[in-house]
């Protein structure tokens, strides 16, 4: 396994991990050699120096509530699909924004580092429509976690400014999840510069360079193009790599027939949901951390923000971020019902 490679069998479906066999009176979590990261290894010459990451680093979807009433954020298994689908349409078209990445205040980033983001969207293996092969929209981008303007000032890019135009990258095409049962997985490795991404990216030196972030997509790919694509982006275990937070693919339904079609309606299955809306996407270690905050999210800030904090609390010298210390992004996700038809006409 490399840094941005994973089994395709190993897929969670909420935040819940397995947890290992208990003898009489002991309590024990999962061991580390079992559970969904078993076979996982960051580094690809190197697969005994690590035997798997860290399961606090395993990513958590939360949702933003759409009302006052109750918590704010919804862990992802909490929320009841919005969309209804059918079999008349089965399907959903997603659109992805990426508003806001909030880098932990206590991560340790200098002007050199860089962070390679990874995302890979598109349909389960599980799904209900066959009609289709099972395809990703992909995004690789390199965040740059330091203003090239502002370097020199020893400032961190702002969390608003951290946020690559996903639609763009994909050619403002949408994501096609067919039986509206989706898998997605989302990683954050952080790193020094390598030289691969400066080749590439050749004209970095020049103005169009001090972007914040470059950006490379890829829609709807197969699953072999995907391991094509890994081996590019797994370069970066190169340059000693330090993941920000990771996961396995996590399973979704993004509506309410997809739910019930997976779990055949039985309430014994919490299966995880991710409706439009925005989403808040952070590491399992900090979910108490985002959850308790009972947080509201300001856009033209890029941040969560405690319930209980005015606007002139926050706009305020001496407001104190209780979530500084925490990673975290935030995506808008747009979503539409619809039928995909795999045949065509080819007569007069």
């Amino acid at each position: 396994m490399t840094v941005f490679d994973y089994p395709r069998d190993e897929v969670v479906t909420s935040f819940s991990m397995p947890e290992a066999p208990r003898g009489p009176g002991e309590l024990v979590s999962a061991s580390r050699g079992q559970g969904p990261f078993a076979r996982l290894n960051l580094f690809r010459d190197k697969p005994e120096a690590v035997e798997r990451p860290d399961d606090r680093d395993q990513f958590v979807v939360f949702q933003l509530n759409k009302t006052l009433d109750g918590p704010t954020i919804l862990e992802c298994s909490q929320s009841e699909p919005k969309l209804e689908g059918s079999s008349n349409e089965p399907d959903v078209l997603v659109a992805l924004e990426m508003v806001s990445f909030n880098v932990g205040a206590n991560e340790r980033v200098d002007p050199e580092t860089r962070a390679t983001m990874r995302i890979d969207f598109g349909t389960d293996e599980s799904s209900t429509n066959k009609a289709f092969d099972t395809v990703f929209w992909s995004v690789a981008a390199g965040l740059k976690l330091y203003d090239d303007y502002k370097a020199g000032k020893g400032d961190r890019a702002e969390s608003k400014d951290l946020k690559p135009d996903v639609r763009k990258a994909f050619g403002n095409r949408p994501i096609e999840v067919y039986g509206g049962l989706a898998q997605l997985q989302f990683q954050v490795v952080k790193h020094k510069e390598p030289a691969w991404w400066q080749r590439i990216f050749a004209f970095a030196g020049g103005e169009t360079g001090r972007r914040l972030v470059s950006l490379l997509g890829f829609p709807a790919i197969t699953l072999d193009a995907i391991h094509v694509l890994n081996e590019l982006v797994n370069r970066v275990a190169d340059m000693e790599p330090e993941p920000l937070f990771r996961s396995v693919p996590m399973r979704l339904a993004l509506s309410k027939y997809a739910s019930e079609a997976f779990t055949g309606g039985s309430p014994l299955v919490r299966m995880g949901v991710l409706n439009q809306g925005f989403c808040v996407m952070t590491r399992r270690r900090d979910f108490e951390a985002v959850s308790a905050s009972n947080a509201i999210y300001y856009p033209t800030h890029g941040k969560l923000v405690p319930r209980t904090v005015s606007p002139a609390e926050l706009a305020g010298a001496r407001y104190d971020d209780p979530l500084r210390d925490v990673t975290y992004v935030v995506f808008r996700v747009g979503m539409k019902g619809t039928k995909l038809d795999p045949t065509f006409n080819y007569s007069a």
